[in-house]
């Protein structure tokens, strides 16, 4: 709800939550486990109630809601789910949602995925791809580092991906994530980030050019306190893979296996 509200004063956290209970109350669902069972309300529930509580903030909060359920934004996040999530395997795809819902999409995804792990403790891992978004807002920001925190208590192995480190490291979460991870690889990076990662991953000055005139593929490995420089190729399957079967694209000398030098 804050991703989707923005920042919330005390006064409008206090209303929300007030809002909240009210909603599921009146779809039968107390704290009571026996009512839980009952179907739960929707976003559009939430938002009825909000419009009709005395507060004016309430109004306010009832206000930035509304293109999620009537306005521009509605259709995703204001209807019960058609898909089953009990298959073996799921995709989650975000690829053509708006900049603006992809935040809360991954958000509602992640809540799912850690959920399910916790509840069912086996070796897993997760692997979060184009994280700065989670890190542009605070709550979204905490729930990941709170996962990092966390994970190898569940036997989750964490992995994050971001095009857009600096993004990442303007975060006080973000920038935890990345120094507590055990193992880290960088790959050529911007004039106008380096500085910052020079300072945050302790680089040498060969190792801070080597980052700026890197080619496809090149960048430096850490793990502890070591950093070496590597080379990424990939077989011939894998570029023919990754080319969709171009064959003038294919490499001309490749072994039959990922290679790192």
């Amino acid at each position: 709800m804050r991703i989707m509200l923005g920042d919330l004063t005390p006064t409008e956290d206090a209303i929300l939550d007030r809002a909240l209970i009210t909603t599921y109350k009146l779809a039968g669902i107390t704290p009571d486990p026996a009512t839980q069972t009952k179907q739960a309300p929707l976003l559009g529930d939430l938002y009825n109630v909000l419009q009709n509580m005395a507060e004016p903030q309430a109004r306010e909060m009832a206000y930035r809601l509304e293109k999620f359920i009537r306005g521009s934004l509605s259709g995703i996040f204001d209807q019960e789910s058609t898909i089953d999530l009990r298959n073996t395997f799921t995709v989650f795809s975000i690829s053509n949602l708006q900049d603006e819902l992809r935040p809360i999409a991954m958000f509602i995804i992640l809540d799912y995925v850690w959920t399910r792990i916790k509840r069912d403790r086996k070796k897993r891992l997760l692997v979060v791809d184009e994280a700065w978004y989670l890190m542009k807002y605070r709550d979204s920001a905490s729930f990941m580092y709170s996962i990092a925190k966390r994970a190898r208590k569940y036997n989750l192995g964490l992995t994050t991906i971001t095009q857009d480190v600096e993004d990442f490291l303007d975060s006080e979460y973000g920038k935890a994530i990345v120094t507590n991870s055990s193992i880290q690889i960088l790959l050529k990076q911007s004039s106008a980030a380096i500085d910052k990662i020079v300072e945050v991953f302790y680089l040498s000055e060969g190792e801070k050019n080597l980052l700026l005139s890197s080619d496809v593929g090149e960048g430096l490995f850490f793990a502890g306190t070591n950093h070496v420089a590597i080379r990424v190729l990939a077989s011939t399957d894998e570029h023919v893979l990754l080319t969709k079967n171009n064959p003038k694209n294919a490499p001309q000398e490749e072994s039959d296996k990922p290679q790192v030098d």
